[in-house]
């Protein structure tokens, strides 16, 4: 297919994906009384909020190159639009259908063979899930102790996750050590070097994620910074569950407003919140994914 040709098709595509995100909302909520709340939000906060979560987005891409670079030599910039786009598909799809693409475009650009990629993405997203639990088990654990004079002992809840994690680690490397239909995972797990990187890429992409939904959150909806950060790690994290709808629309504001209702927030205002900041969400997700996207090679490589 001709350069051109295949440019001009990207572009089209684009397209119908931002005429389709601009018909979604409207038909469901109205662009004009729902983007009225940003007017209280400053623009600074906007902006720092924009860029952390892009940020957050190529700490993705690093994460996947620097796993795939134990296995093989990787070319960075196919790494990067294949990392984008999985992220915007995984996104996008209901019950987690968009994982798939992240081994299949793997495959398909890269040359990785399904089993270490699909190894990969299944480690990565264990790395998340612990990094979500370590964040939400900070928040909550400072917010109950306080209640009791004990918000100082808040650290020793995460810690015991913090702790267990190595000897994990080190149980799953003895296992595929031991086993030869397991070995193809060791250069992800082989030295501490090599996944500490990984998580550490993980740790920082949520810090940075979710700082910035916790600032806008709290700007959009007046509230208080700490029940931000707790409503943030739940909602964002929802997108982990198997059971999640078109770009987890519905399951993120219900996980955004449960844990803030015991504590006295309006239902309505928090879901008037919760769908302005997943619209925030989901815009940069286009946008990265059609970034990603323009950069995908359209054959096979060798």
């Amino acid at each position: 297919m001709p350069p051109k040709l295949t440019l001009i098709l990207k572009a089209t595509f684009a397209l119908l994906m931002l005429a389709a995100l601009i018909w979604w909302v409207q038909s469901n909520y109205g662009w004009l009384e729902l983007l009225s709340a940003w007017n209280q939000v400053p623009l600074a906060t906007i902006g720092l909020a924009a860029l952390l979560v892009i940020g957050s987005h190529f700490l993705r891409v690093l994460r996947v190159y620097r796993a795939y670079s134990y296995h093989t030599c990787v070319d960075f910039r196919l790494t990067s639009s294949v990392s984008l786009v999985h992220n915007t598909v995984s996104f996008l799809l209901p019950m987690r259908l968009g994982e798939i693409a992240l081994p299949a475009l793997s495959k398909h650009q890269l040359g990785i063979e399904l089993r270490y990629s699909s190894a990969t993405l299944v480690l990565l997203r264990l790395f998340d899930a612990h990094m979500l639990a370590l964040l939400l088990l900070f928040f909550t654990g400072s917010l109950w102790l306080s209640t009791y004079g004990l918000g100082q002992y808040a650290i020793i809840i995460p810690l015991s996750l913090i702790t267990a994690l190595p000897f994990c680690i080190h149980l799953l490397k003895w296992g595929c050590s031991r086993s030869e239909k397991l070995r193809f995972l060791l250069p992800l797990i082989q030295t501490p070097q090599s996944w500490l990187t990984l998580y550490a890429l993980t740790m920082a992409l949520w810090l940075i994620k979710l700082l910035a939904l916790a600032l806008v959150a709290a700007a959009l909806g007046h509230i208080a910074i700490d029940h931000a950060w707790i409503a943030t790690i739940i909602a964002d994290g929802s997108a982990l569950s198997p059971l999640t709808g078109f770009a987890n629309a519905g399951t993120f504001e219900l996980a955004f407003a449960a844990p803030l209702l015991p504590l006295g927030y309006e239902l309505n205002h928090l879901v008037k919140v919760a769908v302005n900041l997943h619209l925030f969400i989901f815009v940069i997700n286009i946008a990265v994914g059609i970034f990603g996207f323009i950069g995908l090679n359209p054959r096979t490589q060798p």
